[in-house]
């Protein structure tokens, strides 16, 4: 089948599981036996007869055919019993948390590939499977060191040439449960999880994989010198279906407390669920945060959550049930009004002029303090504990004085602008925050901004992305 053709047979029969799915059971017995008793009724006419009939068919066809059709328009897709997986079934104990590549590899999704690089003083690497689609790649690979020296994992890096400058891969999500014993002596089993650093309208034929060790006893101190590097060739020959993905475009968005959600780039593909939200410019708020932010595959007894797996939200997914309903949940949103965002504080006398609520205030221990840190406190009562999980308050580095002249914060501990302490009593929490403003007298007050703020808006709302 052509690729137009097929995307729209899919796009339709995924409208007609929607529609379906969203008629109960009960309503769809009620509606036949009430159909029949209707047509026992003398007075309805020949035509009206026929309708109702013709609907008890439908409903009942429709229950038999849609499943039937859905799979012979997702032939791949088919839910089949998990298949073996070869030679990389000795990764089953390292990767036995992922549901992405677990589930790739029982529907047969990860290729195998077992290409070695040349040994590098002792040290050899094999990558064993791989996978890849227009958003991400999977590799499963091994490390051999032969030495007696461990050696610390500075990372993989992806090019098109081994002379290519350009690196394909944006950030990683690096996960192994083998952590403790990458680069020991001996075989270490690992997997990694790679972001493209775009997205990917055609795959590569092939791709240059180099992975960079350096010895552990050098610890963060080393040079270009001690950084051993091992490369390899992989071909990419990756099934089409499999690599194409879903592309998801919504239509609508999520609503809470009269802020608007957009979730956009959705893409579901056998690497993971990729999403990002954009708060509607049209929002009374600013919203910092999504409160418990997931995804549920399934419905009734056979949901399940995908978990997140790194970066901005980027989820599992289960390769073993591709045609199952997915949604987005959220229970709250911390946000704060816009007429709230500004901080305006008089430095010199300790005055807070502008302030979002009563739990912000100046720390008395700023008098122990030298000129120019500022110290304020956040206090979150103990019935409210569920707040600490936000971490109270950020504000910009960046503000001004009162003539609008701009500022930065500078360094008050490890390089930091600004430090925080935690204090529990039998009331609650206080969140004690370190600022350096800087000794420069300045004009009074100063203003900052929130880049977030504990105010929580409980109230949950989810929508369909698949």
């Amino acid at each position: 089948m052509a690729e137009p053709e097929e995307k729209l047979l899919n796009e339709f029969f995924q409208k007609i599981n929607v529609e379906a799915e969203e008629i109960p059971d009960v309503k769809l017995d009620a509606a036949i036996r009430k159909g029949m008793q209707l047509g026992n009724h003398k007075r309805l006419s020949f035509r009206k007869k026929y309708a109702v009939v013709a609907l008890a068919i439908l409903a009942i066809a429709l229950l038999i055919i849609v499943p039937w059709a859905n799979q012979m328009a997702n032939p791949v897709r088919a839910q089949l019993p998990p298949k073996s997986w070869g030679q990389l079934e000795v990764f089953r104990p390292v990767i036995a948390n992922n549901l992405t590549i677990t589930s790739a590899l029982d529907a047969g999704m990860m290729k195998e590939v077992n290409i070695s690089s040349a040994e590098v003083d002792g040290i050899k690497w094999t990558v064993n499977g791989i996978m890849a689609d227009r958003r991400g790649i999977a590799v499963l690979y091994t490390i051999r060191n032969n030495t007696d020296q461990k050696m610390q994992l500075a990372g993989l890096s992806l090019r098109k040439t081994p002379e290519d400058k350009y690196h394909l891969s944006g950030y990683s999500g690096f996960s192994t449960t083998n952590a403790q014993k990458v680069g020991s002596p001996g075989t270490t089993r690992m997997y990694e999880q790679i972001v493209w650093d775009k997205y990917q309208d055609e795959i590569p034929e092939e791709l240059n994989i180099t992975l960079s060790l350096f010895p552990d006893a050098l610890g963060q101190v080393f040079n270009n010198k001690d950084i051993k590097e091992m490369g390899v060739k992989i071909p990419l020959e990756a099934d089409y279906n499999y690599f194409q993905g879903d592309i998801i475009d919504l239509k609508e968005s999520l609503s809470i407390a009269g802020q608007q959600i957009n979730m956009e780039n959705i893409y579901i593909g056998p690497t993971g669920i990729y999403m990002r939200e954009r708060y509607d410019q049209k929002n009374t708020m600013r919203i910092f945060n999504m409160l418990s932010p997931k995804l549920v595959i399934g419905k009734g007894e056979q949901q399940e959550e995908l978990m997140w797996v790194s970066g901005s939200n980027i989820y599992h997914n289960d390769n073993m049930r591709p045609d199952d309903p997915i949604k987005f949940e959220i229970e709250g949103i911390s946000a704060l009004d816009q007429s709230k965002l500004e901080l305006m504080i008089n430095t010199e006398t300790q005055q807070i002029l502008k302030v979002p609520d009563s739990n912000l205030t100046i720390s008395k221990r700023m008098e122990n303090e030298e000129q120019g840190i500022l110290v304020l406190d956040y206090f979150i009562p103990k019935e409210d504990k569920e707040s600490l999980d936000y971490g109270g308050f950020a504000l910009s580095d960046y503000f001004e004085d009162s003539s609008g002249s701009g500022h930065m914060m500078e360094t008050i501990k490890n390089d930091y602008s600004g430090y925080r302490e935690f204090n529990e009593s039998s009331k609650g929490t206080t969140i004690t925050n370190f600022l350096n403003v800087g000794k420069e007298k300045l004009p009074q007050p100063l203003t900052f901004w929130f880049n977030s703020y504990p105010n929580v808006i409980k109230e949950k709302a989810s929508i369909r992305i698949k």
